[in-house]
């Protein structure tokens, strides 16, 4: 059972984070040099292929079983739903690893693990990328080579985007909590140090925060040049393509949009669109959605909607650290998914129309007298009493073929990193906020329709419009480290403390705006090895917010 971790000082495996990022070794990059993997496109592809392992790898920082949430990009995906407060534990909360970021008082500070596990991923991965950029050189590369660093670069741009918004600081608004969590010094807009294909050691051991626009400046030249020279255009994809590279400016202009940059709204809702047309697909439907056997698990099955994805391998999976073992209600060969059972909060739930099919993604407390779910197993009969499912867990991440008993097949599952609905989303709220209302509510209907026949928003007052789509988002992309973005880029709060709720009691957790935990915590470790970050780290959040009581 998972131990409630308050400050545990965790090991650094070099003295300087920054420089330790530069001198480990990637897949490859060990028995060739640059100009080796230069001229040898299977070196270079290779390269390019270890970066979705490595995101879908287990025990990835630490490299034994030691934490199960070091688990790589899912482990990730986790964190940022559960931080968001989206995800609620319906069953026994003493199995979930990632209580922490539910819960900040659990751990959250610079020397817990939970803190220091998404920076070295992130750098890590990161590491990856800069390895396959500083590999080719582009006055000299061939289509192909070319190709595969304007994937790499895809992926940095990812990296980035994920890192600054965690990192990002956005100063609460909520007067609960803004007297009492605040920086040392003006940290406002300041993300994460920028580490490249060129930073030396030296650089690496003196590197501050990089601000926000600086940052998207860095992100948007990545994708600009992937944009130039990637020529893989088919639709979904384990590694990136040309959609991908839509996608993401998509995503990215709306960041900037929020930070005041002209004409980017436009620019989003522009990007989004041409991701549509690339991936040239089509929403999942309702027999996609709730498949027993693929749905959320099978890039094949999905194809029309997925974009790009990971993929697990059946040679290296554990049966701790995959992302079905942690988010799936119906595996059985752990106690980490079924047990705690992650589901979602009873005010959303019911707020969700019986017409509306992604209802059945969450178990309804008349269990099969509301729904005839399918499934592989009887969810409210088995031997072990803990994996009896309770009302509102989450039965949409399935185990790979349904197989809910074995973990290395149904633990073995691809994960989505990005859907065409995302698109429809992006294209409808940028139209709005680039002051076209009424055409942004015929987007967001024609995406619904999909979901609930008799969804209509026309009669939303314009006002509530955004809080609508992001509503509406947030039940789409449950489970899938999607919505984090949205709800600190426009300041959604949480509520998971009101009369009824079915939230367990430390998690109860009420805040307006942006919440303390969502700017994420610089571990101790690489404050120690990089001075230029001393006294710049974002305030701990374990002690900020207080659990409501009734």
């Amino acid at each position: 059972m998972k131990k409630i971790l308050v400050n545990l000082l965790v090991f650094s495996l070099a003295a300087v984070l920054g420089s330790s990022c530069i001198k480990e070794t990637f897949p490859m990059s060990d028995t060739a040099t640059k100009e080796q993997l230069a001229s040898s496109s299977s070196a270079l592809s290779a390269m390019v292929g270890a970066i979705p392992a490595q995101m879908a790898t287990g025990y990835l920082v630490y490299g034994k079983k030691t934490y199960e949430t070091d688990m790589a990009w899912p482990g990730i995906m986790i964190a940022l739903d559960s931080v968001t407060g989206i995800i609620v534990d319906t069953g026994d909360d003493g199995y979930d690893w990632y209580s922490s970021y539910s819960n900040p008082a659990y751990g959250l500070g610079d020397t817990t693990y939970p803190s220091y596990i998404p920076w070295r991923t992130m750098y890590i991965f990161i590491k990856g990328a800069n390895d396959v950029i500083s590999a080719v050189n582009e006055e000299t590369a061939d289509a192909e080579q070319l190709n595969m660093l304007a994937q790499a670069l895809t992926y940095r741009a990812l990296f980035y985007y994920t890192a600054a918004n965690m990192y990002e600081y956005k100063a609460p608004t909520d007067p609960a909590v803004a007297a009492s969590y605040k920086p040392e010094k003006d940290i406002v807009g300041l993300t994460v140090p920028l580490v490249t294909e060129a930073t030396t050691q030296d650089e690496a051991k003196s590197n501050p925060r990089v601000p926000i626009d600086e940052m998207y400046d860095f992100i948007m030249a990545d994708l600009d040049k992937a944009e130039k020279y990637i020529n893989d255009t088919k639709g979904g994809s384990l590694l990136p393509n040309l959609g991908v590279v839509y996608g993401l400016k998509a995503r990215a202009y709306m960041k900037m949009g929020s930070l005041g940059m002209a004409g980017a709204y436009d620019k989003a809702a522009e990007y989004a669109e041409m991701a549509i047309q690339q991936q040239a697909g089509s929403p999942l439907t309702q027999a996609q959605w709730e498949s027993a056997t693929t749905g959320f698990n099978n890039f094949a099955a999905n194809s029309n909607s997925w974009m790009w994805y990971l993929q697990y391998s059946t040679e290296t999976i554990g049966n701790l650290n995959t992302f079905v073992a942690h988010m799936s209600g119906e595996e059985t060969w752990t106690a980490y998914g079924c047990a705690v059972g992650r589901g979602i909060s009873k005010k959303i739930y019911d707020a969700i129309p019986d017409t509306d099919f992604r209802k059945h993604s969450w178990i309804d407390p008349l269990k099969y007298d509301y729904y005839d779910y399918q499934r592989n197993r009887d969810f409210f009969k088995h031997s072990s009493s803990n994996r009896i499912l309770k009302p509102y867990a989450n039965i949409k991440f399935r185990p790979a073929q349904g197989d809910y008993a074995t973990y290395k097949v149904g633990g073995a599952s691809e994960v989505p990193l990005m859907r065409v609905e995302e698109m429809y989303f992006i294209k409808a709220e940028a139209t709005a906020l680039a002051g076209h209302i009424s055409e942004a509510k015929q987007i967001l209907n024609s995406i619904m329709q999909t979901r609930d026949p008799n969804y209509d928003c026309s009669d939303v007052a314009d006002n509530f419009f955004q809080s609508e789509l992001y509503n509406q988002k947030m039940i789409e992309f449950w489970g899938e480290g999607i919505i984090f973005h949205d709800a600190k880029r426009i300041g959604v709060g949480m509520e998971n403390g009101y009369p009824g709720t079915n939230v367990p009691g430390d998690f109860r957790l009420n805040c307006t705006g942006v919440c303390p935990a969502w700017n994420f915590v610089i571990p101790k470790t690489e404050i120690n090895g990089n001075p230029a970050l001393d006294g710049y780290n974002n305030p701990d959040p374990t002690e900020a917010l207080e659990p409501w009581e009734e």
